[in-house]
């Protein structure tokens, strides 16, 4: 089950900063800054136990472990997850910020949520979560929640000790305070200062010259939540785990640039994310820490404490255009530990020809709109991403990008205001948008009808399987988001007590069918929300991939290697980068745009062939904030050899199929 959540600020630690320190701080409020903290609830469980709402969980005084004195509750999940919760409205001030935390003693690492959620009368949601937790050790889990994130229609409000095994809560407190701004508030003005300073030391890279630059040549940002900037003064530059250290570069023409990043490692070795490398917003490297054979991880989960092997200092980077302009090249740390030391970025110019594209598009899964947030592998960002998508698809119309795909589970629940937020999204860009359905977008009977009544634009025609030509490629896209019961009855809706599977309905197998025999030449390219191939084995980081399939997969994947034609395949739905090739058909799978890594797709079409790239959205801090640091559930982002980059002939390369 996915909670979802509003608001969660990590406060800051010390910041270490050399050379001169420029800073752009919103001044804090004479009023708030006087106002004293104010312990709204406090509860150690030494005396009688209160009385506690709980769903699929039962709860009892525990004297085995105690963070401070002699007792702590213990709460035991019916199932795999379930929780106990204490009820609110008694005791909020909700004119102030607050502060929520408590020991817990984990059952499993990265097992335990702690969470603020409310009712608007018709479903709950979450307001603030913080997830974590250490198997057989205390440690405080500690969230926040700004006074102007509450609504008039909040009521039955209730923090919440969730837990995934039996976990013992100790020390529970909810104090009014003043809570700092959040990173997805505080980016956009470290941004404009991060960038200012770059431009100061700004360097050009030249047609067939390798450029190289080191710390001289940036500015740094030690915290994603402090609006603070340095120069460095020396080459090598330490990279917290939150921090970016920018270069400006000037481009006198469009260039294919490749290179390489050489960065000395940080002590940890668990595996997963070394370091950030963007262009702009374009991942161009994402180099890890690899392990031994792992997993796979299930989603509550936190990364097992195992070792991976020391890195290389040196380390390759993707192909990528960079078009005429100043661009921002950026080096940043992965969220649970540092980058370590960065030495220098090289790049060189590759000399391949640059053309312009006939055609260009963007494939955005997952964007999850809804209010609050919710755990999940990371946190989803429901109400981030209502608040940025309108941004990155007008920054998509601006640099000449023809239209947009969402590869399904555009909203969280599938509730009518939901799709009401879905259509606001819509209204606020000039961008061309189309949709294919997910399993969010189709909970209930009413779900359709409601996405088609207030989105028509998504769907050309009024069908939700649909056919979308484009010169040169032709799109099929597919409503694979029918639930089915255990005989195999196809359902509108989902069904806790008969939906076992999820696929397409028989009448649409034979449109797939007649649709592709319709037009056996011309270059197509297949979305639906799941994956059609997933890739067996190892991830880059060596975590073991499992698959994401849908019940109909195999069957209308049989069907798309019989069509001469078929090139690629897009979808979302995993919630992690993968790209896979099978019988010549590329298998493009999006990462979440709501989730970390909150990526997404942009593609180049030519007459031959097709490019893409993968960007972040270009608040970094919202992707601060969709991270969780404690579960370190970091291979997400790159699972394999050429996912960050990569190209598409426009006619099939092979007929093999291993195996066959």
């Amino acid at each position: 089950m996915i909670q979802d959540g509003l608001v969660q600020v990590l406060r800051c630690g010390a910041v270490l900063c050399f050379g001169a320190v420029l800073a752009l701080c919103r001044p804090a409020s004479p009023a708030l800054a006087q106002e004293e903290d104010v312990v709204m609830l406090e509860e150690g469980f030494e005396r009688e136990i209160p009385d506690l709402h709980t769903y699929q969980a039962a709860y009892a005084g525990d004297d085995a472990h105690a963070h401070s004195g002699a007792r702590s509750l213990l709460v035991t999940p019916d199932g795999d997850s379930g929780g106990a919760y204490f009820r609110l409205d008694a005791l909020l001030d909700r004119e102030r910020d607050c502060e929520f935390s408590a020991w817990v003693y984990a059952g499993i690492d990265g097992g335990v949520q702690l969470y603020i959620s409310a009712s608007d009368g018709e479903r709950r949601y979450t307001k603030a979560t913080v997830t974590g937790g250490r198997a057989g050790e205390w440690v405080q889990l500690t969230g926040t929640l700004r006074a102007e994130e509450w609504r008039e229609t909040d009521r039955d409000v209730m923090l919440a000790m969730v837990a995934g095994a039996p976990s013992w809560f100790d020390d529970v407190r909810l104090v009014a305070t003043v809570v700092p701004d959040p990173p997805i508030e505080v980016y956009p003005r470290l941004q404009a200062l991060l960038r200012s300073q770059a431009d100061a030391r700004a360097v050009t890279i030249e047609p067939g010259r390798e450029l190289r630059v080191d710390g001289t040549d940036g500015a740094l940002a030690a915290d994603l939540a402090r609006p603070e900037v340095v120069l460095p003064d020396t080459p090598g530059v330490h990279i917290r785990a939150d921090g970016l250290l920018s270069f400006a570069v000037d481009v006198p023409e469009p260039l294919y640039l490749t290179g390489s990043v050489a960065l000395r490692p940080d002590e940890d070795l668990r595996p997963g994310l070394r370091a950030y490398v963007l262009s702009d917003s374009t991942l161009v490297g994402a180099p890890m820490v690899v392990a031994p054979s792992w997993g796979p991880l299930p989603v509550r989960d936190a990364v097992p404490d195992i070792q991976g092997e020391p890195p290389p200092e040196r380390v390759e980077l993707a192909e990528w255009l960079l078009p005429e302009g100043r661009h921002y090249l950026t080096v940043a740390g992965p969220h649970f530990r540092p980058a370590g030391e960065f030495l220098e970025l090289r790049l060189r110019p590759t000399g391949r020809a640059v053309r312009a594209p006939v055609l260009s598009f963007a494939v955005i899964a997952d964007t999850h709109l809804s209010p609050g947030r919710g755990a999940w592998m990371n946190v989803i960002m429901h109400e981030g991403a209502a608040a940025t998508l309108p941004a990155e698809l007008e920054s998509l119309r601006a640099e000449g990008v023809d239209f947009a795909l969402l590869a399904g589970d555009m909203v969280n629940r599938a509730t009518r205001s939901e799709f009401e937020l879905l259509a606001g999204v819509l209204d606020a860009t000039e961008l061309p948008v189309y949709g294919c359905v997910g399993n969010h977008d189709s909970y209930l009977s009413s779900s359709r009808a409601d996405l088609l009544e207030l989105a028509p634009e998504l769907f050309p025609g009024g069908s939700f399987d649909y056919v979308l030509a484009r010169d040169p490629l032709r799109f099929i896209v597919m409503d694979a988001s029918w639930w089915r019961t255990g005989d195999g009855e196809s359902t509108d809706h989902y069904d806790a007590g008969s939906s076992v599977k999820i696929g397409l309905r028989p009448e649409q197998m034979q449109w797939l069918r007649d649709t592709l025999a319709a037009d056996t030449s011309t270059p197509t390219v297949v979305v639906w929300h799941y994956g059609f191939y997933d890739r067996p084995g190892d991830s880059s980081c060596g975590h073991r991939m499992r698959a994401s399939t849908c019940a109909s997969s195999a069957d209308v994947l049989e069907m798309l290697e019989e069509a001469p034609n078929v090139i690629a395949t897009l979808s979302g739905h995993s919630h992690w980068n993968q790209v896979n090739s099978l019988a010549g058909i590329r298998h493009v799978q999006n990462p979440a745009f709501a989730e970390w890594p909150n990526a997404y797709r942009v593609f180049r079409v030519y007459d031959d062939h097709m490019e893409w790239e993968l960007r972040q959205v270009g608040n970094r801090g919202m992707i601060r904030e969709a991270f969780v640091p404690e579960k370190a559930q970091s291979w997400m982002i790159s699972t394999g050899p050429g996912d960050l980059t990569g190209e598409v002939p426009l006619s099939r390369q092979s007929s093999h199929r291993p195996g066959r």
